[in-house]
């Protein structure tokens, strides 16, 4: 069934890691003895493949399950026999997609599938299959902590992320292969996103996950990916056929193939990395970096070859580059709309560039170029709506049956139990066993993603393991530090597991006594014992710290997530502080670094400098949108996350360790491009430093776009009678406002009484305005019939806002969920400006806007 070369691969990356293994070597050589040979040849390559971390957090017979079920597929599913090798491996047999939590589920999704798509041919079983996934898992904005398949079918919810894991076990798991397909971050706005991607029928198509349609190759993000900067899949290995796309190369253990000339139009550019003398430097890193969220946000890494270049197909907008190597490095920006090659001169950064000066960039974002276009007909419009709409009643009725009444709580429970919906057992059994008030202290201190899949178990055993430290912490009057830093299981993004229980067998008394009188000797400990193999790990994946002990291997973020593990086991407070990562226990009535200090030395509190920043302008400062504050660590900077720090009327203070910090600023305009600014210093031992914010609001012809909005048909109610009308045809004489109103709803409200003051500007503008509402019964609302009074020239049409609102809002780039949606146009469908939600003052913005825009 598989080739030599396949066989030969398998065993030598097999053979390669098993020193890796340590004490569990023994034991997967004499389980795989077991396995029959072809189940040999894929859990070789499964061992030999995967980031190490899992070997070490999943049992042997937990891949066997995916090796069977894959064999299984491939010998009963006609449609995956055809299927070349490569794909076979990477994208039916591989038990990983992302970052997900592992768990055998394969035979879950086949039972649940098999007789929705028994005689179907491949692409019909696709579409089948996504409304199947829209039935039992839907869109939910969470932490980055990626949620099993299983869990997100249990909760009815996950993220982008965690949809398309789950979109692509389902297509795995009946031998379709699928593949998860990511834009780590977009350059016209904020976020980042990732979709689907199936093989049929010798091709790969894409969808979105959980959002069904009606043919291939259409989603919501069709116009926002024509858009795209970068746009890659990627793989554990880089076992290949003859399937071939640019490959960016290997990061840690991921393979990463560029898919970006798919979805935009893209360059290929060149960069060459050059000394002071000229000369090509070989073998420097370049970081290719988007600016989104108000920091640069790495989204490739490529090594220079002997001529000291790299080469990358790129979206049509513009890029910050950094080179280094050593202690050399460059940073510039980038415009592949522009040229095709750029020279970077490496140089000691800290010597030449600009300190205490904000420096601005203007960034541009790709244009919108849709590369897929697709128009439904009214028939597929019609039969997918109905769908949809089904799909939704069914899962949030299954999801709804999860809670039951007649265990019923207090409201605090009850809606801890709500968020818990398939894992309410776990939850509930954990929450009523015996009246001891840690059982709620401790479900307040976890996540709400933990509801949806903790162990009852496992909480219970930590309840158990930190009961022996709390009268000392009750005592001094601290059990709120008990409680989140003592208590709590939950650490950072890992997977939560029974650690106190290994901890405890693992360490002698000994040394859990010294551990106690000297908590510096843990973090010497791991950094003497737990090591760290880069080329076998997955960095955005965190070892348990069981996992790390078994195998003695972890990243740098997991050996600090043991760190906290070993404390908080041993009765020591500690942390990963949420800012800069570091670990740190709390002492004399503060957190102190462990491991952001010289090794062997602490990191006093008083070792501090203090900023003071100060924003006098309209923007108002919003951190991870308008502003950022990086350290430099490792010779880049490292953004630290100050989530939800807002500044108190324009000062903002912030105690920070002393070095390197780069400030960054951002202001998006509507067309996706930025005002961007970035200021550099150096804060000292003790040193105060005040710099005042720097935000470039830019000018009132920044706010104007040029995009066509796609047409769509109005029911109109006039002195013709009731009729339809396309837009195309309603629009075509004036400028228009057009305005999707939610009456009743605040924000509408907000816009509607901005008309009221506006009135007489706007019953003189040379432009129509339009209401689009839902239905008549709409017209009852007070606040409307008062500006219908006022201003008796508007227009009022009707129209399917489930089918409509969110294909206006898409094609604007403005956020679908609010409304009002307030579109201004020229004559006809080329839109300049749009805005969803209320924002103070749109009513008079959009008004000079028309002006401008003739």
């Amino acid at each position: 069934m598989f080739t030599e070369h396949l066989q030969r691969y398998a065993q030598e990356k097999y053979e390669l890691r098993l020193p890796y293994l340590k004490d569990l070597k023994e034991e997967v050589e004499k389980a795989m003895e077991g396995c029959s040979f072809e189940e040999q040849v894929l859990m070789k390559f499964l061992y030999g493949t995967m980031p190490l971390r899992d070997a070490g957090e999943y049992d042997f017979n937990v891949f066997l399950g995916f090796v069977r079920h894959s064999l299984m597929v491939y010998e009963h599913m006609e449609w995956c026999r055809e299927i070349p090798e490569d794909i076979f491996l990477h994208h039916i047999l591989y038990y990983r997609v992302n970052t997900e939590n592992i768990e055998d589920c394969r035979q879950f999704f086949y039972d649940k599938l098999m007789d929705r798509v028994r005689g179907l041919s491949v692409r019909d079983a696709v579409l089948e299959i996504n409304y199947w996934c829209a039935e039992n898992g839907t869109y939910e904005s969470s932490d980055n902590r990626t949620i099993s398949p299983i869990t997100v079918y249990k909760s009815g919810k996950g993220r982008c992320g965690e949809e398309s894991t789950f979109a692509v076990t389902a297509f795995r798991s009946v031998g379709i292969p699928a593949r998860q397909v990511y834009t780590p971050r977009w350059a016209h706005c904020d976020d980042n996103h990732a979709w689907v991607e199936v093989y049929v029928d010798g091709k790969w198509h894409f969808l979105g996950a959980c959002e069904p349609e009606e043919v291939l190759n259409k989603g919501w993000f069709t116009n926002a990916s024509s858009r795209a900067l970068l746009v890659h899949t990627r793989t554990f290995s880089d076992y290949s056929g003859e399937t071939v796309t640019e490959c960016l190369g290997q990061e840690d253990l991921l393979v990463y193939y560029n898919e970006t000339a798919t979805y935009a139009r893209t360059r290929l550019y060149e960069i060459q990395v050059v000394d002071k003398e000229s000369n090509p430097v070989g073998n420097a890193l370049v970081s290719i970096e988007i600016l989104n969220m108000a920091e640069y946000c790495s989204v490739a890494s490529l090594y220079t070859d002997s001529q000291g270049k790299v080469t990358i197909t790129i979206g049509l907008g513009d890029i910050h580059v950094r080179a280094g190597k050593g202690k050399l490095s460059c940073e510039a920006w980038i415009s592949p709309e522009d040229e095709d090659h750029a020279v970077l001169c490496l140089r000691d950064e800290k010597g030449e560039s600009s300190r205490d000066v904000w420096v601005d960039t203007d960034v541009r974002a790709p244009k919108d170029y849709p590369m897929h276009a697709f128009q439904l007909t009214k028939e597929q419009k019609v039969k997918n709506r109905d769908r949809i709409s089904k799909a939704n009643q069914m899962r949030e009725n299954r999801i709804a049956e999860y809670f039951r009444e007649e265990v019923s709580a207090s409201p605090e429970k009850n809606n801890i139990l709500r968020l818990s919906a398939g894992n309410f057992d776990e939850i509930y059994r954990f929450m009523n066993g015996d009246n001891n008030p840690d059982r709620e202290i401790m479900l307040e201190s976890l996540t709400v993603k933990d509801y949806k899949d903790a162990s009852a178990d496992i909480l219970e055993s930590h309840l158990k393991g930190a009961a022996p430290y709390r009268k000392t912490w009750e005592e001094s009057d601290k059990l709120e530090v008990y409680g989140k830093y003592i208590l709590c299981p939950r650490i950072l993004l890992e997977e939560m597991t029974d650690y106190r229980g290994f901890i405890n067998e693992f360490f002698g008394e000994k040394e859990k006594e010294d551990f106690r009188r000297n908590p510096w000797d843990i973090w010497k400990y791991i950094k003497n014992n737990i090591g760290f193999e880069p080329k076998l790990d997955y960095k955005t994946i965190f070892s348990t710290p069981i996992g790390s002990l078994k195998l003695l291997q972890g990243n740098p973020l997991s050996q600090k997530i043991l760190f906290v593990a070993i404390c908080r086991s041993f009765g020591i407070p500690a942390r990963v502080n949420p800012v800069n990562l570091e670990a740190e226990i709390y002492e004399n009535d503060g957190f102190v670094s462990v491991t952001g200090a010289e090794e062997g030395t602490k990191h006093l509190a008083g070792e501090k400098g203090k900023l003071l920043l100060h924003a006098d302008t309209d923007i108002v400062p919003v951190y991870y949108q308008t502003w950022t504050i990086g350290m430099k660590k490792e010779g880049q900077f490292v953004t630290l996350d100050y989530t939800g720090l807002k500044f108190n009327e324009g000062f903002l203070s912030l105690d920070l360790a002393p070095g390197e910090y780069r400030l960054i600023t951002s202001v998006r305009l509507p067309s996706g491009n930025q005002n961007a600014s970035e200021y550099l210093f150096e804060l000292k031992t003790n040193e105060g430093k005040a710099v005042t914010m720097h935000f470039r609001t830019g000018s009132m012809e920044d706010m104007l776009v040029d995009y066509v909005i796609n047409d769509f048909e109005v029911n109109m109610k006039d002195h013709v009678g009731d009729h339809t009308v396309f837009a195309s045809e309603l629009m075509a004489e004036k400028a228009n406002i057009l305005a999707v109103l939610s009456e009743g709803q605040e924000p509408t409200e907000h816009v509607l009484n901005e008309m009221l003051e506006q009135k007489d500007s706007l019953n003189t503008l040379n432009a129509q305005i339009i209401f689009l509402l839902q239905g008549e019964f709409s017209l009852n609302n007070r606040t409307l019939q008062k500006v219908l009074k006022a201003i008796p020239e508007i227009k009022v049409g009707y129209f399917n806002f489930d089918e409509g609102v969110e294909p206006l809002a898409r094609k604007m780039y403005v956020d679908p969920e609010k409304l009002p949606l307030l579109i201004v146009t020229k004559p006809g469908l080329n839109a300049v400006y749009a805005c969803s939600g209320y924002n103070v003052g749109s009513v008079a913005l959009m008004e000079k806007l028309l002006c401008l825009s003739k």
